[in-house]
Order: structure tokens, then C-alpha cells, then sequence
């Protein structure tokens, strides 16, 4: 929980972390740090303490501490949890502090004895707290990560003296307060300033924004279903920036991909005035100065005496001084002028922004924490707004989805094979152990066949190999730096990370988590991989610990399946579905029945279809035609004839620049073209096609997920928990591809065209109940259409006549 301080109630609310000096830095990335790191410490952490309990009657572990001081005028509640307590019989009790390091890399690093102090000052404090009168013995405890060794030092303490360090911090933490309130006070002059970013409200974005004032100033959470095209990122931006500059908080804005975040960020430039600040945190790759993204001081000069070389060339002050939104390349340029770490320096502006636009990442995935803890309260005062949310259903279950395999395990064995360092041949032994797991798994599990088996590997094993593993990265380090063998992906640590995750989760598993061997074609390709059915847990305690939510797209109904695979608590979640504003005379949606392209029966549709597709396109217009699957688009394409049309074909293994390319010539409108495409992928979401760019999308199949063992445990799970298997597993996230696929073209009122359904299940029970209610009309078989071409020349014949 971040320390809270009231000026008017001269009241300070905080935890032992808070009280703290501030943490030393000197480089980036000492030997083990990061989300693997934190992960093998805690394990070890959790041995030593069960350990200590065993060998001491009289000990506690993890005692609550709770305390008010105090101090100069000023009220001091303090609160933590310390590692370990005990109250031997006529003796002075004991209040122990466990750390855990890896004694031969972090105890010479030149920031160790800062790092040592600071842990004398938590044990301290901890003591203070709970006997305040002195009378008891301070106790640190060190514990090698890399060995068995521990150091037990006895530490100093009186009354007086941790009431002169928190008299010191006290002070600090209320003049820190007092700037902020100066910042707060320009802020909420800039609240009542804000203009909104266009010239005018839409009649929609009017109504949205009253229900995302409403929401966000009651600290509930908004889930809203609005079209595309009618501005829901200004019609969100704009209220949650106020409400953030009035109250002291701040937004962060989340997409799924990077393209959605240039909307954001220009709405934002277009409402910046006041002095308040925006940034755009790029991808970390994106952000790298080095040649490789390898975040080690003994590898990169950005990393070195990274904090000396940030202060000494005023790169924070120089950014300050620049426009209020924080560009990446501007920051890119900046730091790498004073060879400092990029993306380091773009996180260190965070603090000083109301708002942040960036990759759902950032906030959802576990190994991160951009923002901090949320658990310790670091997102209390942020809106989160979370754009195009029906991709991050199945983005929170990869979260919580790590993989394990033995061709990865395989490269980092070949990376130290033959190599003689005593490092190397441990690592290379451990790696052998954790093959082996897999591999009898997997024949205990599959046999000789193909395809993946629920399994229940030996945890105490991986366990074991996780933390041999991290006991040797020290000494792996060393031989890296020796051997001049840096690596962006190294395969070594990827295992580490993965295998870190991986026993994370399976300790912690519930009935949302199953564990999984699988094995491909090829041999030696086994994995075994835990695979969350349902994120919501872990999601929805994220939620419940903002100030205030928007979950908004243009899919996101039925309701009741984004908020309870989100986690969204019912009593404090909103609901709202806006209709479109567009003319409806300017779309003509159409139902072609008469093929059932279901996967068992499609074989015997390809031909057909790829008649109709070229029925329905209309002359010297561009189609974009997405079908479920790249083998069911292969088939219709190689029976494709359009005379008059040139046909571009959506690859699998297509690069960034051919897709520009297609979209150039969708663009250009030099001849007309039908790009066929898939559901789901990059021409299908995400992507806009202004103006004549896009005249007619053709959707092939309702796109239902392939159906499989994984989907079918999904099934599984979805009915016994929600009663609705088939819905949630496969019907929803099909649909939801469908309705996102044919939002692509009508985004203005002056954008004009077709929607063409293929396949008889779009009028049937469940699938129709799931198109939307502006299209039907409630009538579903009022789109049924038996003459596509004619209907297509008709439509674009009266739309000439009213232009």
C-alpha cells in the first residue's frame, strides 16, 4: 500500500516498505533479478521460515504489525508484516528479518552495503512497532540463493534512534505530499478547462461519457458496447482525464495491439493543456539502444551506471521541459544521447503522467507489473480503460499459460555443450533432469501417439530443479562475461523464467488450471504446460483494486461472458449497449443460407462459395472476403474466378511490409481487389478502410474455433462452472470474430456497403440471437437472400443516386 498522507489531518498511513530509504540503484539487471528472481526468493524464502519454525517452539512466522506514532505534531499508522518472531521463556524476544541474495554476485556489488542498511532499517522498524519500549533483539538473516550458506547479524536498535529516522521520514514524506498538492491544484484547474478533442459531441459519445462519468466517479467499473466507428476512445478519454486531473489519479489506457494506440495518443494531444502529461510506453524491444535486448551493466552501456548517467545529463529535467506528451522517440533520443537505457527512462516518467497508453501487458501480465503490485495498492488511483475487450478473454488465459518444452530445454543444452566450465556441466545436469520429467510424462502419459494428455508431473522435482537452477545463474554470469557470450534470447534463463512460472502456478492450482503433456510430429518435441481455462481470478482482483474501470469495444455482448470470464463483480459493474448512428439505408446486410459450411460439411461448399463470393462482388469495388480457417481460404481461392477483380490472398507467414502492400493497393483504388483473408487475423481486426477503401465484407462461416482437446476442456470446465459449454468455449469467440470482421466498414456516416453472411446457421438459433440487434431488427430472416448479385448491383446503383 502506498504511504498516504493527509495535510489537513496531519495523518500519515503507510507500511514498514514506505519508511524505508530509498532503494539503491547503480546498473540494470544484476545477476537473477526479475520476475524469476523474486519467484525462487520467495520459494527459499518460504523453506527457511518453515525451517525456523521447526527448530524454535517458541517462534511465529509472518506477524502482523500494526502501530501508531506520534511524531512532531503528526500521527504516524503504520502497518507490515514481519518474517519471523520468537519469545523464548526468560529471555529477550527475537524479531527476525529473512533476505535472500546471492552472496558471491550481490554482496561485492558496489550498492550492497546501501541494500544491507536498508534491510537493518526494516528489521528495526519492525521491532519498534512491536515493542516499543526497546525491549527486544533486532535479528537480519542473509540466505545464499547460490548455496546453503546463512549469516545471521545482530542488529543495533533503540527507541530514540527510529525515532529520529522516522522524524527524518516523516518529513520527507510530507514535503513530497506538499509538492504533489501544488501539482494537484494545477491539475484540477486543468480538469475544469478540458476541452473535449473535436469540434463537436456525437449524439452516442454524449451518452457514453455521462455513463463513464457516472461510473468512474462512483469507483464502479463500465463495461460498454458501442459500434465502430462513433468515437468510444475520445467519448472515454475525455471524462476519465477529467476525472483523473479533478481527483489527483490518473488513466491508463490498454490495447491490445500497438496499431490501436496512435488514436489514443493523438486524442490525448489534442486535449493537453494545463500542464498536465501523457505518455506512450513502447515495447521494450522497440525501445532498445543496444544491439541485442540484453538488460545485464556487464553487457550493455545503457545499463551502466545507469541512475549517474541520468542525473548527470539531466535526461528526466529535458523531457520535463518538452511538450506535456512524452513521445517514445523523443525519449528514445534523449537517453540515448546520455547512453542511458530508453526504456528505463520512459518508465521513470510514468510518475509524472495523468495519462499512459500501452499494451495490455503492461498491467495484466504477472511476469510485469508495470505499475506496480497491485495487491500492495500501486493501481488504487488509476482508471484503467481497456480497449477492444474481448481480446483480453483469451490474452489473460496465455498469461497464466506457461510451456515448457524439450526443444527449448534442448537449445540450452546445445548452447553448453562442450563447454568445460564446472557452471556448465551443472547447468547441462539439471537440464538432462528436467528432460527426463517430461519425456517418462509423456510416455506414461501418450505412449507413441500424437496430441496432449491431462498429467501430473512430480512438483517437488521441478521444484528442486528451479532452485538449482537459479543457485548456478551467478556462476553462469560470470562464465557469460569470461566466455563474451551475451545473447538477446538466452535460452539458459528462458527455462529459468519458464520453469519460475510454471511451479508458481502449479502451486497455487485450482479447478481453473489443468496440467498438459503434449507431443507434435516431430520428435522430441514434448512440452509440458500448464493452461488456464479461466482467468477471471486473477483478472478480477486486478479490477477490484482500481479506482474504476472501462471495458469497452464494439463485442462485447452478451454481457454476462466478459464479466464473468473478466472477473467484473456484478454489484459494482455497469452495463451499456449503443446503437449505431449511422443512416441504416447506407448498409445492406445480406444472409446466403443456401450452403452449410460447418466443418464436416464444408467440402462440399468450397465451390459454391467461391461462386457466391464472386456473385456479391460489385464492379471497380474492393471486397475483403474472411473465411474461418487458412486451408478452407486455400480452397475457395484456387476456385476463385472474378473477372475484372485482381485477388490478393492473406498468408500465414506474410511479413509487415506485404501487408502494407495489400493495403496500398486496397488504397490506391488502381483496380478493384478481393483480398481474402482469415477471422480473427490481421485484416479482420484492428485495421481501418476509409472512404472507398473497403466497399463490401464478405464473412465466410460463423468462424467457430477449431475443435480440439484443449477447446474441449474448455467446454468442459465452461459447462460445470456456468452451466454453458458450447456457448462460452466455442459459439461467443466465433461470433465475436464475425461481428469485429464486418465492423471494419461502415465507421462514418458518409462510408457506404455490404455485409455478406455465407452459411445457413447465421439464421438459425443459437448464431442468429448473436448478430447484432441494428442489423436483424429482431427479424434475423429478414436478411436471408437468394439473390446476392442483383441485390449487391441494386444497393450500389441507388447509393450513386443519392450521392
Amino acid at each position: 500500500m502506498p504511504a498516504r498522507v493527509s495535510l489537513a489531518q496531519r495523518l500519515i498511513t503507510c507500511s514498514v516498505n514506505d519508511l524505508l530509504p530509498e532503494a539503491p540503484r547503480f546498473g540494470l539487471g544484476p545477476p537473477g533479478e526479475g520476475f524469476a528472481r523474486l519467484s525462487v526468493g520467495a520459494e527459499l524464502h518460504r523453506i527457511v521460515q518453515g525451517e525456523r519454525l521447526s527448530t524454535d517452539p517458541h517462534g511465529s512466522a509472518e506477524v502482523p504489525v500494526a502501530a501508531t506514532v506520534v511524531l512532531d505534531g503528526w500521527t504516524l499508522q503504520i502497518s507490515g508484516r514481519a518474517d519471523a518472531m520468537s519469545l523464548p521463556p526468560g529471555a529477550l524476544p527475537v524479531v527476525e528479518e529473512i533476505k535472500t541474495l546471492h552472496f558471491r554476485s550481490e554482496l561485492p556489488h558496489p550498492t550492497a552495503q546501501d541494500r544491507l542498511e536498508r534491510f537493518r532499517w526494516q528489521v528495526r522498524l519492525y521491532t519498534f512497532c512491536l515493542f516499543p519500549d526497546g525491549a527486544a533483539r533486532a535479528c537480519l538473516r542473509l540466505v545464499d540463493l547460490g548455496g546453503e550458506q546463512q549469516r545471521v547479524e545482530e542488529v543495533p536498535w533503540s527507541p530514540a534512534q527510529v525515532k529520529a529516522y522516522l522524524l527524518g521520514r516523516l518529513h520527507a514524506l510530507v514535503a513530497a505530499e506538499t509538492e504533489r498538492e501544488h501539482v494537484r491544484e494545477r491539475w484540477r484547474a486543468a480538469a475544469g478547462d478540458l476541452r473535449f478533442p473535436f469540434p463537436s459531441v456525437r449524439p452516442v459519445q454524449d451518452e457514453a461519457m455521462a455513463a463513464i462519468t457516472e461510473s468512474l466517479g462512483a469507483g464502479r467499473c463500465l463495461l460498454l458496447a458501442a459500434p465502430t466507428g462513433v468515437g468510444k476512445t475520445a467519448a472515454a478519454l475525455y471524462p476519465a482525464v477529467r476525472l483523473a486531473l479533478a481527483s489527483g489519479r490518473r488513466v491508463a489506457f490498454l490495447t491490445a495491439k500497438t496499431l490501436q494506440q496512435q488514436l489514443a495518443v493523438e486524442t490525448l494531444c489534442a486535449m493537453q493543456r494545463g500542464g498536465w502529461r501523457s505518455l506512450q510506453i513502447r515495447a521494450k524491444a522497440r525501445m532498445c539502444a543496444n544491439r541485442e535486448v540484453i538488460c545485464h551493466e556487464e553487457f550493455c552501456e545503457h545499463a551502466r551506471n545507469y541512475a549517474g548517467k541520468v542525473a548527470q545529463h539531466g535526461v528526466l529535467a529535458a523531457l520535463r521541459s518538452g511538450p506535456e506528451h512524452f513521445d517514445p522517440d523523443r525519449i528514445f533520443a534523449t537517453a540515448h544521447a546520455a547512453t542511458a537505457c530508453p526504456f528505463e527512462v520512459a518508465l521513470e516518467l510514468i510518475e509524472d503522467c495523468t495519462a499512459d497508453v500501452c499494451d495490455y501487458n503492461y498491467v495484466f501480465d504477472p511476469s510485469i507489473s508495470l505499475f506496480g503490485l497491485a495487491e500492495e495498492g500501486a493501481l488504487a488511483d488509476t482508471y484503467l480503460i481497456i480497449d477492444e475487450a474481448h481480446n483480453l478473454v483469451d490474452r489473460a488465459r496465455d498469461y497464466y499459460s506457461p510451456r515448457l518444452t524439450r526443444s527449448a530445454i534442448a537449445d540450452a543444452r546445445e548452447l553448453l555443450a562442450g563447454r568445460r566450465q564446472r557452471v556448465c556441466r551443472e547447468l547441462s545436469e539439471v537440464l538432462s533432469e528436467l528432460d527426463r520429467v517430461i519425456a517418462e510424462l509423456a510416455e506414461r502419459e501418450l505412449g507413441g501417439r500424437q496430441g496432449s494428455a491431462v498429467a501430473a508431473p512430480e512438483l517437488p522435482l521441478l521444484v528442486a530443479a528451479r532452485l538449482r537452477l537459479d543457485a548456478l545463474i551467478p556462476p553462469y554470469f560470470t562464465f557469460k562475461r569470461n566466455a563474451d557470450l551475451w545473447l538477446a534470447h538466452d535460452p539458459v534463463l528462458e527455462i529459468l523464467l519458464t520453469l519460475a512460472r510454471l511451479t508458481n502456478l502449479l502451486e497455487d492450482a485450482g479447478p481453473e488450471f489443468v496440467t498438459l503433456v503434449e507431443r507434435g510430429s516431430r520428435e522430441g518435441d514434448e512440452c509440458l504446460r500448464v493452461m488456464c481455462l479461466d482467468a477471471s481470478r486473477f483478472v478480477g482482483a486486478l479490477l477490484r483494486r482500481c479506482a474504476g474501470v472501462v471495458a469497452m469495444s464494439a463485442t462485447l455482448e452478451p454481457f454476462e461472458f466478459y464479466q464473468e470470464l473478466l472477473g467484473f463483480e456484478p454489484d459494482r459493474t455497469d452495463t451499456l449497449a449503443l446503437p449505431s448512428p449511422f443512416p441504416p439505408e447506407n448498409r445492406l446486410v445480406l444472409v446466403l443460407d443456401e450452403v452449410d459450411t460447418s466443418f464436416r460439411k464444408r467440402a462440399s461448399a468450397y465451390g459454391r462459395v467461391a461462386e457466391l463470393v464472386a456473385e456479391l462482388a460489385p464492379a471497380d469495388r474492393n471486397v475483403l472476403a474472411l473465411f474461418p480457417s487458412y486451408a478452407f481460404l486455400q480452397e475457395v481461392a484456387s476456385r476463385l474466378i472474378v473477372p475484372g477483380h485482381r485477388v490478393e490472398v492473406q498468408r500465414g507467414d506474410d511479413s509487415e511490409t506485404l501487408r502494407r502492400d495489400m493495403l496500398a493497393r486496397l488504397r490506391s483504388n488502381a483496380e478493384p481487389v478481393i483480398l481474402l483473408g482469415v477471422l480473427g487475423g490481421v485484416f479482420a481486426e484492428g485495421v481501418d478502410y476509409p472512404g472507398e477503401m473497403l466497399s463490401e465484407v464478405v464473412v465466410v462461416s460463423p468462424a467457430l474455433p477449431q475443435v480440439g482437446p484443449e477447446r474441449e476442456l474448455l467446454k468442459r470446465y465452461f459447462e460445470e462452472r456456468y452451466e454453458r459449454g458450447f456457448e462460452y468455449a466455442y459459439l461467443i469467440p466465433g461470433m465475436t470474430r464475425v461481428v469485429q470482421a464486418a465492423g471494419r466498414l461502415i465507421r462514418s456516416a458518409e462510408d457506404r456497403g455490404v455485409i455478406a453472411l455465407i452459411c445457413r446457421r447465421f439464421l438459425r438459433d443459437p448464431y442468429a440471437a448473436l448478430l447484432p440487434a441494428d442489423w436483424t431488427g429482431g427479424q434475423p430472416r429478414a436478411l436471408r437472400c437468394t439473390d446476392p448479385g442483383s441485390a449487391v448491383r441494386v444497393f450500389f446503383d441507388r447509393q450513386r443516386e443519392l450521392c
